[in-house]
Order: C-alpha cells, then sequence, then structure tokens
C-alpha cells in the first residue's frame, strides 16, 4: 500500500513537472521563441479563434441540413367548459324556454406529432456558408499574425535583457578597476603624495557607479518579467538567458551586405486586407442572394388522444388522426421597399472603402519596409563607429591609470578618462540595441517571422 501511495505521488508530480517549467530553466533566442509559440497568451486566443470558426462552419452547415421536430402535448381540463342551449334545438317536443347544459370536450386531450423540413434552396444560405468558410481562414491568417507579433515581441524583449545585462558586467569590471585605483590613492594619500580630495572624488566616482549598477539590476529584473510576460512563462519563476551580446550583434550584422527587396504581397497585413475584401465581396453577394427565391419543404404527422378517462388515454378506441401533411413551400420577394436595394448599395460602398484602404495600407507599408532598411544601415554604422570610439577611450584610460600609479597623472585626469570611457561604452551599447531593433524591424518587413 505504502509502494502504491509513494507511485501515485510520483506521478502526480512528474504531472505537475511537465505542466510547469523548472524555476531555474534557461533559454536561448530560438528557445525561448518557441516556448512563446506554444504557452503564449495571444498565441493560445488566436488558436481558440480558429476552432471557433470551425465551429462556426458547422452550425450554418446545418442550416441546409434536413431538420426533424418532434412535438407532445397532454392537456387536462379540470372544467369541461359548458354551452347552454336551448332544449327544443335537440328535441322539438321540449316545452319552450327550457334549456339544456352541453358540455363541449373532453377532460384529457394528449397530442403528439414531428415535423421533417428541409432548406431546399437559399441564396443567401449558400453565400453565408461561403462567408463562414472565408472567416475560418481569416482566423488562420490572425494566427499566423499573432505568432508573427509573438516572436517580435519575445526578440525584442530578449535582446533587451542580454543589453541589460552586457552593460551591468561592463559597470561592474569598471567598479572593481575603480577598487584597485581607490586602494592605491589611499596608500598614496597615506605616504603624503596625494591629497584627501583625490581620496574623496574617486569615492564619489564609485557610489555614482555603485547607484547606476543598482538602477541597471532594477531594469533587468523588469525586463525579465516583460520576457516571461511574453513567453507565457510564469513571471514568479527564475529564468536565466544563454544569449552572449557578440553572438546577437554577429547575427544582426550578417547578411545584409545590400538593400533587399521587398515582397509587400506576402506581409501578414496585406493579406488579411484582401481576405476582408473577400468576405466583403461576399457580402455584396449575400445581399444580392435576398432578391431569389427560397425553396422548403416539409413532412408532418399529428395523431391524438381524446377521453374523459384517464386510463383510456392509451386505448386505440380514442385515437384520432391528426392528419398527414407534405408540404412544399415557395418564397420570392417582389418589392421590398427600396430597402434591400440600399442593403446592397452599402456592401458596395463599403467594399470601395476596404480597396482604397488596401491601396493605402501598401502604400505605407512600402515606406515602412524602405525606412527599415534606411534605419538598418545607419544602425550598422553607428556601431563601428562607437565600437572604435569605446576601443579608444579604453586605451586613453588605460594609460591614464598606468600614469596615476606611476605619480605624473592625477586623480582628476582617471576620472575624466573613465567617464569618457563610461560614457563610449554607454553609446556602443545604445548603439547595439538600436541595430539588434532595426534587425528586427527588418526581418519582419521582409516576412521572416
Amino acid at each position: 500500500m505504502k509502494n502504491k501511495v509513494l507511485l501515485f505521488l510520483w506521478l502526480i508530480g512528474s504531472a505537475l513537472q511537465a505542466q510547469n517549467p523548472d524555476p531555474g530553466s534557461s533559454f536561448s533566442l530560438e528557445e525561448a521563441v518557441a516556448f512563446a509559440l506554444k504557452n503564449g497568451y495571444s498565441v493560445q486566443n488566436a488558436a481558440t479563434d480558429i476552432e471557433i470558426a470551425k465551429k462556426k462552419v458547422a452550425e450554418i452547415r446545418g442550416i441546409g441540413i434536413p431538420q426533424l421536430k418532434a412535438e407532445a402535448n397532454f392537456q387536462d381540463f379540470v372544467q369541461v367548459p359548458v354551452s347552454v342551449i336551448a332544449a327544443d334545438a335537440f328535441n322539438p317536443a321540449a316545452p319552450p324556454g327550457t334549456y339544456l347544459r352541453i358540455p363541449f370536450g373532453v377532460q384529457y386531450n394528449a397530442s403528439y406529432g414531428y415535423t421533417a423540413s428541409w432548406l431546399a434552396f437559399s441564396g443567401e444560405y449558400i453565400v453565408g456558408l461561403q462567408a463562414a468558410r472565408a472567416y475560418r481562414e481569416v482566423s488562420e491568417t490572425q494566427l499566423r499574425k499573432s505568432e508573427i507579433e509573438v516572436r517580435e515581441s519575445v526578440t525584442r524583449a530578449y535582446n533587451l535583457v542580454i543589453i541589460l545585462q552586457e552593460n551591468a558586467r561592463i559597470l561592474n569590471e569598471n567598479l572593481g578597476a575603480l577598487d584597485e585605483s581607490l586602494v592605491q590613492t589611499r596608500a598614496f594619500f597615506k605616504e603624503g603624495f596625494v591629497e584627501e580630495t583625490d581620496v574623496d572624488r574617486l569615492e564619489l566616482v564609485k557610489q555614482n557607479l555603485l547607484n547606476t549598477a543598482e538602477t541597471l539590476k532594477q531594469q533587468t529584473e523588469i525586463a525579465k518579467n516583460l520576457l516571461k510576460f511574453q513567453m507565457g512563462y510564469p513571471v514568479a519563476s527564475d529564468i536565466s538567458l544563454k544569449g552572449e551580446i557578440n553572438k546577437l550583434i554577429e547575427t544582426a550584422s550578417s547578411g545584409m551586405a545590400s538593400a533587399p527587396s521587398f515582397d509587400l504581397s506576402a506581409n501578414i497585413d496585406n493579406l488579411l486586407l484582401d481576405q476582408s475584401i473577400n468576405l466583403q465581396k461576399l457580402e455584396v453577394r449575400r445581399q444580392r442572394a435576398n432578391y431569389l427565391p427560397t425553396l422548403s419543404t416539409f413532412y408532418t404527422w399529428k395523431e391524438s388522444r381524446i377521453t374523459n378517462d384517464f386510463d383510456k388515454l392509451t386505448d386505440p378506441l380514442f385515437r384520432v388522426p391528426g392528419g398527414t401533411i407534405l408540404g412544399v413551400n415557395i418564397s420570392m420577394p417582389i418589392f421590398q421597399g427600396l430597402s434591400q436595394s440600399s442593403r446592397v448599395s452599402q456592401a458596395k460602398l463599403n467594399l470601395n472603402k476596404l480597396e482604397t484602404q488596401k491601396a493605402q495600407a501598401l502604400a505605407g507599408l512600402g515606406i515602412q519596409s524602405s525606412q527599415s532598411w534606411i534605419s538598418y544601415s545607419s544602425a550598422l554604422k553607428s556601431v563601428e563607429n562607437t565600437k572604435a570610439a569605446s576601443e579608444i577611450a579604453d586605451k586613453i584610460y588605460k594609460r591614464t591609470q598606468i600614469k596615476y600609479s606611476e605619480g605624473v597623472g592625477s586623480s582628476i585626469e582617471v576620472i575624466q578618462s573613465l567617464n569618457d570611457y563610461l560614457g563610449a561604452q554607454s553609446n556602443y551599447i545604445s548603439a547595439v540595441q538600436q541595430l539588434l531593433d532595426a534587425r528586427v524591424t527588418l526581418d519582419k518587413n521582409l516576412n521572416k517571422f
């Protein structure tokens, strides 16, 4: 018995572990995107919309399938209606002025039957079924759009966390170097080679860097929470990233030697507009179909049981046939007060409006695509320039440290060169972030997501 309990608990634990990621899960960019495509909120909702659209198609298709409806009714006339009639109406010998109280009906009345019907032809139904199928295609395209948006948002959030972590790493390295300078400066001060002000200046710089490091730590946590949200990952669980800044830069900088060509027709927004136009065309056809006749058939069978004795309701002697009817119904609109023609005109105008919106959207997509290439090219050059400036600032800072350690430089020069180096590094990191964002936008416009 104990072994069975342990096995049950182990199975439950395994199931929970399969549903929830390990608190220490680590993700590469590709793994983060794959996780988001499976667990992201918007993707799950878009997938549900596809299932709803499928059920909608089945619902409309069901209208054209023969229908069968059964009915049953039971009535108990607790007080049977009575009519007062002159007695001589039935008996000429009856004294004048005498009346008979005659009950009309019986106490118990049970009826039952069924009706079968079939919508043989309806133009509106046929077009509606086509529109439902087209709507399902729209839902599938919306799922694809949600997947593209998830890839984009997760990639941007992932890149941001890597950039903040790299910024924090650089800052911590400089804090370590600054601590060494502080130790050396304090030693110089004890020996009387420098003033106490030199020590205070370095202490002030250290405090400012510590404050910046704390801010970066908070920003990194916020960025991680944003990434978790975009991925559909539990916010309370920890997460670590396998990505490296140099690898991201290398990927973002490669494969784009010249201006690419953009296929606007394959853009997901353009595809959705095409499908919206197709739906509106079907709406025009649906409104026109209201001018066509509607043909339906039906078959009805009914029967009743009537008696004053409840126990005899099942007796065939009290069976009363209610009739069997086989019919065909055709409905043809003749004049609808011009309201239907107005509905057709409205549908056509909405179609014209959508076609104009598509032309506007294509023009905007063209400008957006060319702008994404310009932004990417500019960001690529900015990374090259800021990297070179950062390397120069690093050399100056190291030389200043050497001069200061040899007693031929001042603490002001060290602080100034450190600020210049940190500023150059900040510019470089900012340029890298712009490059990564620009590459994401460019890839999206190239339909690579």
